[in-house]
C-alpha cells in the first residue's frame, strides 16, 4: 500500500498473537504457529509503528526521535525484513522491494552506527502438548499404559490391574 505522496505504507500483523511488553522487549507468541518471538527495543519499535499509517520514512524519524540517535531507513527495512521471516507483518514488502539483507549489508549501507540500533527478532518454537509430556522409563511408577516410555525395539505397558500404581514393564 502507498500513501498519497507515494510512500510505502507498512503493516504489523496483530491477529492471532499474543503480545507482552516486557522491559526494552516484545515478547510475541504466534498462535497460527505455535512459536515465540523475542523483538529487542528497535525491531519492537517498528513492529509497533508498523500501524498502517506510517512509512518507512516515518518509522525512521520515529524511531531516530524515541532513541534518540539517527537511525537510518536501512535499519527499518532491515527490521521489516526479520519480521517477515517469522510472519508477523501483513505483506511481504521488504522482498518484494528488494530489501531483504544481512546484518552485514546492514552496516555496509547504514555505516557502523547501525551497529547501536540491530533490529533482533529471536524465536523458539513451543513444543505441542504431547511434545510437553515426559514418560516413565521401564521399571517407573504409572497408572496407565499412556505413561510409560516406548522404545523402538519393545512395546511397553502399565501393569497396574486398576487406577493404583503399577510398574512400566517391557514386551508387554
Amino acid at each position: 500500500m502507498h500513501d498519497n505522496k507515494g510512500k510505502t505504507i507498512i503493516q504489523a500483523r496483530k491477529e492471532n498473537l499474543v503480545v507482552k511488553e516486557v522491559a526494552d522487549e516484545v515478547l510475541i507468541y504466534d498462535l497460527d504457529a505455535n512459536k515465540a518471538h523475542c523483538l529487542n527495543k528497535t525491531a519492537a519499535l517498528v513492529w509497533n509503528y508498523c500501524d498502517g499509517k506510517n512509512s518507512v520514512t516515518d518509522v525512521a524519524r520515529r524511531m531516530a526521535s524515541d532513541l534518540q540517535t539517527p537511525v537510518d531507513e536501512t535499519v527499518v527495512w532491515f527490521a521489516i525484513n526479520q519480521l517477515e521471516k517469522f510472519d508477523l507483518m501483513q505483506e511481504q514488502k521488504a522482498k518484494e522491494l528488494g530489501m531483504g539483507m544481512t546484518r552485514r549489508d546492514l552496516i555496509k549501507r547504514a555505516g557502523i552506527a547501525a551497529v547501536l540500533t540491530i533490529p533482533v527478532v529471536m524465536t523458539i518454537t513451543a513444543p505441542n502438548a504431547l511434545a510437553a509430556v515426559s514418560c516413565v522409563d521401564i521399571g517407573g511408577a504409572c497408572t496407565t499404559t499412556g505413561e510409560c516410555c516406548q522404545t523402538p525395539l519393545a512395546l511397553t505397558c502399565c501393569t497396574a490391574p486398576s487406577p493404583s500404581a503399577g510398574t512400566c514393564q517391557a514386551s508387554c
